[in-house]
């Protein structure tokens, strides 16, 4: 039951992403556009996700640090048009080549020692206290967009931060779509040099300030 509550909130994870608030250049993406893509995504209109993220990478300085959560976005909801039949695999293929080796920071999901069964869930590779699996899907799962695996940096306690929300930024080092071209299961992601970043709670915040 808990699996279920988090697959069905998974989408919401764009929402809580933290961004700076300060007033954007009319040259760059202001902010109220920039949630117009996380709206979309969020109510999983992949088309308009795409279509945006596309748009605003292109505008975004290289400095801008919404900018790898930004191609994750775009390259998750490519993930979730393939999917639905909307984006052939060889369209994919190409949009997904031009992030490769390109800096990616996804979204809060929670940390589970427990990978079977778990979509949208960080859980541990077994054996291993560097690596970790994500199987990112739609917020049914009955889509499994991709299978993200991640390298870090440093090892990681992941028995310490079991139900914790946290977020993974590293690089891209391989994006394989399914070969057999099945729309159940879109691609591998793989994501090396990595950091786990976890979600300030009010418990932690305090604990900290004492």
């Amino acid at each position: 039951m808990k699996r279920f509550i988090y697959s069905i909130l998974f989408l919401t994870f764009i929402l809580v992403w933290a961004f700076p608030q300060q007033t954007r250049s009319s040259s760059d993406v202001s902010d109220s556009e920039f949630q117009s893509v996380l709206n979309a995504v969020s109510n999983e209109d992949w088309d308009s996700a795409v279509a945006l993220s596309s748009k605003f990478m292109k505008r975004m300085k290289s400095t801008d640090d919404r900018l790898p959560r930004l191609r994750y976005i775009c390259l998750y909801s490519a993930a979730g048009k393939v999917s639905e039949g909307r984006m052939e695999f060889d369209e994919f293929h190409e949009l997904a080549k031009e992030f490769i080796g390109k800096y990616f920071v996804l979204p809060y999901r929670p940390i589970t020692a427990e990978c079977k069964g778990a979509l949208n869930f960080i859980c541990q590779s077994r054996g291993s206290n560097n690596r970790l699996m994500v199987g990112a899907a739609n917020k049914s799962g009955t889509s499994i967009f991709a299978f993200e695996y991640v390298e870090l940096k440093d090892a990681f306690d992941f028995a310490s931060h079991e139900n914790e929300q946290a977020s993974i930024a590293g690089t891209v080092q391989a994006i394989n779509p399914n070969p057999n071209k099945s729309r159940a299961i879109v691609m591998r992601l793989y994501i090396s040099d990595a950091v786990i970043r976890l979600k300030e709670s009010p418990q932690r915040s305090k604990v900290s300030a004492n």
